[in-house]
């Protein structure tokens, strides 16, 4: 049998967590459901959810949220949680007993994900959750409910976030991406005028568009909105032959389509 998880939300209906710009129960809930979807449906995973519903002390919470997790054949438990401090907190962490690797690189996927500060994995050895749970675990701060910045990148990257908290937790745990099923075709060849064949020294953006560590687009890095203005340095192909434009993404080469529907050369002066 393959590795499984666990993924639970912080806190429980009758055991409020943080609250201020966002509430931090209900958006733990909202982000496993997401996470546990992405892992069993778009991954290979297998695992288990929990949300506690029926503690009115925050010591039966954690002593309920602790038994689910170690009622259950695992290999990893995750715990979700937001950070509260004053309004000009901001940023990702990862808390851990001893996953310190793991949690260096959840608590660096999220900040990717959602633009903000990585704060980076911290040694919690007193927490309930991660004392307790008698498998590898990790406690995910995702941001600060008390944060408008962090709040705004939430909202707007929620998506984004729960596929990276996925890919993190399926990476280490061996899942792989499902394949779709069906015949395989032949890799067609980009239509003529779809995209740009000729490098210019600037772009912007048409659409919202990602940048990508490879020229086949296997791994985002990030995502650029409308009206974003960004600098070529060449023109590549994939495989096929479709045209990338090669780019400078925080002094790293990354790649962004030269599809015409999504980009267009920037002029001097244009708004």
């Amino acid at each position: 049998m393959g590795k499984q998880f666990v993924i639970s939300s912080g806190h429980g209906d009758k055991v409020a967590g943080a609250i201020g710009i966002l509430n931090e129960h209900d958006e733990a809930k909202k982000v496993v459901n997401r996470v546990y979807d992405i892992l069993t449906k778009e991954y290979n995973g297998v695992g288990f959810k929990y949300h506690e519903t029926t503690a009115t002390t925050q010591n039966q919470n954690l002593a309920n949220i602790v038994s689910f997790h170690n009622g259950k054949t695992r290999d990893l438990d995750v715990s979700i949680h937001f950070n509260s401090a004053t309004p000009a907190a901001t940023g990702t962490e990862c808390l851990y007993y001893d996953q310190k690797p793991l949690s260096a690189k959840m608590s660096a996927a999220m900040a990717l994900a959602l633009g903000i500060v990585d704060r980076g994995a911290k040694e919690r050895k007193e927490l309930y959750f991660l004392r307790n749970t008698n498998k590898p675990a990790i406690l995910l701060e995702l941001c600060f409910v008390t944060s408008e910045k962090d709040a705004t990148a939430y909202r707007k990257n929620f998506e984004a976030l729960c596929q990276a908290i996925a890919k993190v937790i399926a990476g280490h745990l061996g899942y792989v991406k499902n394949k779709v099923e069906g015949v395989s075709k032949p890799v067609a060849k980009p239509k003529e005028n779809t995209y740009y064949n000729k490098k210019f020294d600037r772009l912007v953006l048409l659409k919202d568009a990602g940048v990508y560590a490879d020229v086949e687009f296997e791994k985002e890095l990030n995502r650029y909105k409308k009206d974003t203005k960004i600098d070529i340095v060449a023109i590549v192909y994939t495989k096929n032959g479709t045209p990338r434009f090669l780019v400078k993404e925080k002094d790293k080469c990354a790649f962004i389509t030269a599809n015409r529907e999504y980009v267009k050369a920037y002029t001097v002066g244009e708004k």
